[in-house]
């Protein structure tokens, strides 16, 4: 995973896409460093790339210690 201005930081990840209302809603976790998740939390943008090379755009919406909470941003559509 990585941010603009921030080192790429080697995660696992747990996605969960939910139908909603108006289209798919992805979201999850993320295990890591805590020292290298901090400087992404603060970006309001990041990309998680998948282990299948997929890039997802992501915003991360909390972190407590090595595990961080985001929100898939932009249209999630073609998932």
């Amino acid at each position: 995973m990585s941010a603009e201005g921030c080192e790429t930081v080697r995660v696992r990840y747990r996605i969960v896409l939910e139908r909603g209302p108006a289209g798919p809603i992805v979201h999850g976790s993320l295990t890591g460093r805590h020292a290298g998740l901090w400087p992404i939390w603060l970006e309001p943008d990041a990309q998680l790339r998948l282990k299948t090379g997929r890039t997802l755009a992501i915003s991360l919406t909390d972190l407590v210690g090595d595990v961080a909470e985001f929100e898939m941003v932009g249209p999630a559509t073609d998932l």
